[in-house]
């Protein structure tokens, strides 16, 4: 029986013409174990396919069905999909468009290659269009040829569905990107994703396809994204990572990133405009900015370091008070900065508060890199990550070296004779108290000699206020000379001091100090080259005998002192203890 010859008329398989046998059979050899449903009524064309297949010796398996009822069934019956469907489109239970159809229905997944007359290649054109990999006119061909078109069918189907696959991902990653993209011609926006629907869309233009450039990008660089588009247009160059601010949908500045590059969509050049909004971004480089113009301007030192507290940043600032330079204090532990004044309870409590609260201020005593020692104020900071773990630690600190002398200095003058620096009243009476529960809790005394100058004022209204003050200056420093470190030289105001002398409980011990101070101030003082001469009238009081409270004594010695100066001056007496802590001098 002659065979009936086929042949396929894709531009494909038009090609495959110009191939030689043996490249062909070269093709077909190497082809890999296929599985073949083919669904066809008649018998012989059937067993002509077969034959066909056979005689090119390609290892594909052939599985026959009849009808599409029959197809479903060898379907349903195979653990392995098909490779390939090859269908006639007469069928008992379906004809023409309607087998196209029910095969692509049936076999959705699968290459599907169909079997027409040879006075009807529209149908086989036909079911192309709707889904099938190829179509095959029953008449003349070469059995290598079929069976090299088949495995074109199967190839090609394949490489559709990882087109169709790689289309879907595209899609899906443009539909779902956070940057805007955007298509457009010279004259207008051909496609927006939903990113760049939401960054322009606004009531006024809610469809942005369709839009001239000029309309979409707006603001203060809205004309050079669009020439920008043109010139990707014009001269088919990508453009990238330019920096630009338009306006969004709400019409507030809106800072992008801008990239285009040329693209053909269906043989007509159009930008691809990429938009990512950097509008965070650039807050962020301001503020980052912000704190790097803060930190190398700011008065304060600032210093940095990690968890194991080597230091990884210090500023100007830094290097001005302590004399290291950023290069030395780099990596460095900021022990280099201890000036040995604080001891290791002081930084364990510190240490301590800043592992609880976060932070710790204070006043601390470092050294400068010359060895110079300041003092600062410090507040220390913890930065923890999301974890709560320290990764740094920030110190900011100010020396405060000079307005603690100006304090120290202050508080000297309130509590200290301006012209002599001999503690004031204020002083004397705190001291006297502290010095009056000191003894009562040891059991002890102490003596209180109040002293009033003899022959000051005719100096002073002779010689002038300048004499008179370098006198009061050398009484002060003739006192001091009389009496221990620990005691106390006091000046009430004119020409009245007062000693307090601790651990003297007796009127004899007392009486010697008093007679060394009549000694000392009998002696003349040379004034810019005047010769002075003073005495002194002295009221000596002690605790507990002539008195138990501050003030008491005080008055106690007061009166002692008229009484020295009743009794021709010059010379001291002491208080005699009276009921209810009243006093009266007598001779000592």
């Amino acid at each position: 029986m002659q065979k009936k010859i086929w042949y396929s008329k894709t531009k494909i398989n038009c090609i495959m013409l110009h191939d030689t046998q043996e490249r062909i059979l070269a093709v077909v050899s190497a082809g890999e174990p296929l599985s073949v449903l083919l669904i066809e009524d008649n018998g012989a064309d059937a067993r002509i396919f077969e034959e066909m297949v056979h005689e090119a010796g390609d290892n594909l398996t052939i599985v026959w069905a009849r009808s599409m009822q029959e197809a479903r069934s060898k379907r349903d019956g195979v653990q392995t999909p098909f490779s390939l469907i090859v269908t006639d489109l007469g069928l008992p239970d379906t004809q023409g468009l309607e087998t196209i159809g029910a095969v692509l229905d049936l076999f959705p997944n699968r290459p599907v290659v169909v079997m027409t007359g040879l006075n009807d290649s529209a149908m086989g054109i036909t079911a192309v269009q709707r889904g099938c990999q190829d179509f095959v006119l029953k008449g003349f061909t070469d059995p290598f040829l079929l069976v090299r078109m088949l495995r074109y069918a199967i190839q090609r189907h394949e490489t559709e569905r990882q087109i169709k696959e790689s289309e879907e991902r595209f899609r899906t990653l443009v539909q779902m990107s956070p940057d805007a993209i955007i298509i457009a011609t010279g004259q207008s926006i051909t496609f927006v994703n939903p990113a760049a629907q939401a960054l322009f869309d606004s009531p006024r233009r809610q469809n942005l396809e369709g839009l001239p450039p000029t309309e979409l990008f707006l603001g203060p660089d809205g004309a050079q994204a669009v020439s920008t588009i043109i010139s990707c247009l014009s001269e088919g160059r990508s453009h990238q990572d330019i920096e630009l601010t338009l306006l969004s949908h709400s019409s507030s500045p809106l800072s992008v990133e801008m990239r285009v590059a040329p693209i053909t969509v269906g043989g007509e050049r159009r930008a691809q405009v990429i938009l990512r909004d950097i509008s965070l971004r650039k807050l962020r480089e301001q503020e980052l900015q912000l704190a790097q113009t803060v930190f190398e301007t700011t008065a304060e030192a600032m210093m940095i370091t990690d968890a194991n507290k080597k230091i990884v940043a210090v500023n100007p600032a830094f290097t001005e008070i302590t004399g290291y330079g950023r290069d030395q204090a780099m990596g460095q532990d900021p022990h280099i900065l201890s000036s040995g004044r604080h001891d290791q309870a002081f930084y364990t409590e510190m240490w301590s508060t800043l592992a609880v609260n976060g932070h710790w201020r204070g006043e601390v005593w470092n050294r400068r890199a010359d060895g110079a020692a300041y003092v600062q104020r410090v507040t220390i900071s913890c930065i923890r990550n999301r974890q709560g773990q320290i990764t740094n630690y920030v110190g900011v600190f100010s020396d405060i070296t000079r307005e603690k002398e100006a304090s120290e200095k202050l508080r000297h003058t309130a509590s200290h004779d301006a012209l002599t620096g001999l503690p004031n009243r204020a002083l004397l009476h705190d001291r006297l108290e502290q010095a009056i529960s000191k003894a009562s809790r040891d059991d002890s005394g102490l003596a209180l000699l109040f002293i009033d100058l003899d022959g000051f004022k005719p100096i002073n209204d002779t010689h002038g206020h300048l004499i008179g003050d370098l006198l009061l200056q050398g009484v002060a420093e003739r006192l001091r000379d009389c009496v221990r470190e620990s005691d106390t030289v006091a000046r009430l105001g004119g020409d009245e001091f007062v000693i307090l002398s601790l651990n003297t409980a007796s009127q004899q011990d007392a009486a010697i100090i008093a007679q060394k101070v009549l000694d000392t101030l009998a002696r003349p003082f040379v004034l810019n080259g005047i010769s002075a001469q003073v005495g002194a009238s002295i009221g000596i009081a002690l605790y507990p005998i002539h008195a138990n409270g501050g003030e008491a004594l005080l008055m106690a010695a007061d009166h002692a002192m008229y009484a020295a100066k009743n009794a021709g001056r010059r010379c001291y007496r002491s208080a005699t203890a009276l009921p209810q802590a009243k006093a009266s001098a007598t001779s000592c």
